[in-house]
């Protein structure tokens, strides 16, 4: 995920310094330094104008990019995750390792299907 919101939000609303913007978001001063020049090209201003989402904000900036949410990295249901560490015995360190082990079988579900034995049809 770009954090071209919370750069610019830090530079323009609260004046940080670059240091102090790369200290809070782990972005790296070159990268920070970057986009304030670009937005400074772009003529970016803050506040950001009202219908701007995310993806119309990193599309602005990175016009060739892929600016749509990935899909490899999903957000739980986060009700789900409430109702399953009320469970007796479950920790959260168990649950984590639970949702990584069921993301990577869907994965290789996923990277599975089509794929079958020459000479063989493919399960329905």
């Amino acid at each position: 995920m770009r954090k071209l919101r919370k750069v610019l939000r830090l530079s323009y609303s609260a004046g940080l310094s670059i240091r102090k913007i790369s200290a809070s978001t782990k972005i790296s001063v070159g990268s920070i330094q970057n986009i304030l020049k670009l937005a400074a090209q772009l003529k970016i201003t803050w506040p950001l104008p009202e219908d701007w989402d995310d993806q119309t904000l990193a599309l602005t900036f990175y016009p060739r990019s892929d600016a749509r949410p990935s899909a490899k990295f999903q957000e739980p249901v986060w009700t789900s995750v409430h109702m399953e560490l009320k469970k007796k015995g479950l920790t959260k360190q168990l649950l984590l390792g639970r949702l990584a082990w069921m993301q990577e079988v869907e994965q290789r579900r996923s990277s599975c299907r089509g794929i079958h034995p020459a000479g063989s049809e493919p399960l329905q």
